[in-house]
């Protein structure tokens, strides 16, 4: 039994969603799972169950998520308590990597985390997730090391020189509008933005996704907004059972692998540029280096 599986089983308890518990731990879903089975089966119990909303915890589940953080607080306690007595020139590797992410750049990085950590498994990593203007100021700061971004074609470039902070883009994609592959709108060749008021949408309930609908809808009152979440879960449900509109790009698609949702260009859309942020104050160490070249090859290999 591994002390992560319990913090994975706390997790799942909170969000009852094994997406959203994937995204928030920063593994895949699969990878997910797999840590859960192994604690399941090192328990002899099933631990959770599916259900219209998500999944629930079983009454061992329960007692065995009490239990759980019992043990955490108490191996949380063990770790302070040796602080005192680490010694400097210990040969246990302390090399952190620090990232700094735009929120949506959180749905790329299980996979890019796997691959950095069969490479360079000493390293420790953290991860905060930021808006741009607030990872600019951290990398000036020589608070982060990387900065992951996604950043919408309206985003002003110019104040970087200032900070001293470079910005690479490795590819950029369209938005496009998403439906479901049964519903007669799956048929269209292209969408005005004039049309997509008069459907039902569903969107993200995130300020910087909002703000990107603002600039390209304007006012997002006039919109048919029937549904505002977090979820992946509810927003595809939505796609497919309401036969709801969604607004995304080609890449956010990938991610549902979805064969009953379609894309349809949309006329006069805007993009996402995908890169990073680096300050040239801060020279990169190799593992940041090999970070940003795993990183970099995962973009490209994307679909679109």
């Amino acid at each position: 039994m591994r002390i992560k599986h319990l913090y994975y089983l706390v997790e799942i308890a909170k969000t009852k969603s094994i997406t959203l518990s994937a995204e928030h731990l920063y593994i895949s879903q699969q990878g997910l799972s797999q840590a859960i089975q192994k604690l399941e089966a090192d328990l002899n119990v099933s631990l959770y169950r599916r259900c219209r909303k998500g999944v629930e915890l079983t009454p061992a589940g329960n007692l065995a998520l009490e239990k759980a953080k019992d043990v955490i607080t108490k191996y949380e306690a063990l770790i302070s308590s040796m602080e005192p007595y680490i010694n400097a020139d210990s040969t246990i590797s302390k090399d952190k990597l620090t990232i700094s992410a735009t929120p949506y750049m959180s749905n790329y990085l299980p996979h890019i985390l796997d691959l950095f950590r069969k490479k360079h498994p000493d390293i420790t990593i953290h991860i905060e997730e930021q808006k741009p203007n607030e990872i600019v100021t951290k990398l000036t700061q020589g608070c982060t090391d990387i900065g992951l971004v996604n950043l919408p074609d309206y985003y002003d470039l110019k104040h970087l020189k200032n900070s001293n902070v470079l910005f690479e883009k490795i590819r950029s994609y369209e938005f496009v509008v998403c439906v479901a592959k049964s519903s007669p709108l799956a048929k269209k060749t292209i969408f005005k933005k004039s049309e997509i008021k008069n459907h039902p949408l569903v969107v993200y309930k995130h300020e910087p996704y909002l703000e990107i609908l603002t600039h390209m809808f304007g006012d997002l009152s006039q919109l048919d907004i029937i549904v505002k979440t977090n979820s992946y879960e509810v927003y595809l449900r939505t796609i497919t059972h309401s036969k709801a509109l969604a607004i995304m790009t080609h890449i956010d698609l990938t991610l549902f692998r979805e064969k009953s949702v379609v894309a349809i260009p949309l006329k006069d859309t805007m993009r996402m540029d995908f890169g990073w942020f680096t300050s040239t104050n801060h020279p990169l160490s190799s593992a940041g280096l090999d970070f940003l070249e795993i990183y970099k090859t995962y973009l490209i290999k994307l679909p679109f």
